[in-house]
């Protein structure tokens, strides 16, 4: 029989005596941070055409910074997205994303513009870089259904499953029974989360089943993560002037896009997947 994890407790110990923070110490996730500071610095001396290459290193930088607090709290580079289902979270995942891209972009046009001459008014705009109505909406789209997905889950695991959609469940994943709370599906521990997580189901009943909902939308994410990123880093390399004022711009099918995918994977996830328990 296999020996239950140890659990961490609020002093930062494990049951075994063992302490978290004598193996880990958050000066990692200064280190991520401190290379951003210094290519912010740096980079903008060298002139604008380093400006799209430094927009990329941005973006790996605050990407690494995120798998550094994922390692520090859950043991994990993906720790970040792990919700407490012990789940890894598309819409995590997919907020998570849109922030590093965005905040990339702006950081990177902000530290290129203090360079530029003065403009007459006896100080240097650096910060005056527009972020485009629609890149807000999409970027607001994501944060609704961070929002909303734990709150819809919230009310499934109020709900309990029946004993054959349990069972049902347990001989889909091959163990003796599945976990869960209420008709949400979980994991007994962090090590339990996979990549798999973001296109399968979340309930007892379609546990381990692929879920439509959740692949169309990573697959839209992807795609419209990747156009905008390379949209961005194309503007950057291709633009002449010193000042930045704008991120790029998003054409309005872009945003009904990630709006009826969103819509989409919301309605589905709301829609019950799982037979209740006879009362």
């Amino acid at each position: 029989m296999p020996r239950p994890s140890p659990s961490r407790g609020a002093t930062g110990q494990t049951s075994g005596g063992t302490s978290v923070a004598g193996t880990k110490s958050w000066i990692w996730a200064a280190v991520p941070l401190l290379l951003m500071a210094a290519l912010l610095v740096v980079a903008p001396q060298y002139g604008i055409r380093w400006r799209a290459d430094s927009f990329l290193a941005m973006v790996a930088l605050l990407a690494a910074e995120l798998g550094v607090i994922g390692w520090l709290i859950n043991d994990r580079p993906i720790g970040a997205f792990i919700d407490n289902r012990n789940r890894i979270s598309l819409s995590k995942l997919q907020a998570g994303a849109w922030t590093v891209i965005v905040l990339a972009g702006f950081a990177t046009a902000a530290a290129f513009n203090t360079m530029a001459p003065d403009n007459g008014t006896g100080y240097v705009t650096a910060l005056a870089v527009q972020i485009p109505g629609e890149l807000l909406l999409a970027m607001g789209i994501s944060a609704t259904s961070l929002v909303a997905s734990p709150a819809l889950l919230s009310l499934k695991a109020a709900e309990t499953p029946s004993d054959t959609a349990n069972s049902q469940a347990a001989t889909k994943m091959n163990v003796a029974q599945v976990s869960s709370n209420g008709k949400v599906a979980t994991n007994d521990a962090t090590t339990g989360a996979s990549w798999a997580d973001l296109v399968t189901g979340e309930e007892v009943g379609n546990v381990g089943y692929p879920d439509l909902g959740k692949i169309q939308q990573a697959l839209i994410t992807l795609l419209l993560l990747g156009c905008y990123m390379a949209y961005t880093y194309s503007a950057l390399a291709r633009m002449t002037t010193v000042t930045v004022t704008s991120l790029p711009l998003l054409d309005p099918s872009f945003v009904w896009l990630m709006g009826i995918s969103h819509a989409t994977y919301l309605a589905y996830k709301a829609a019950p997947h799982t037979q209740s328990a006879q009362t």
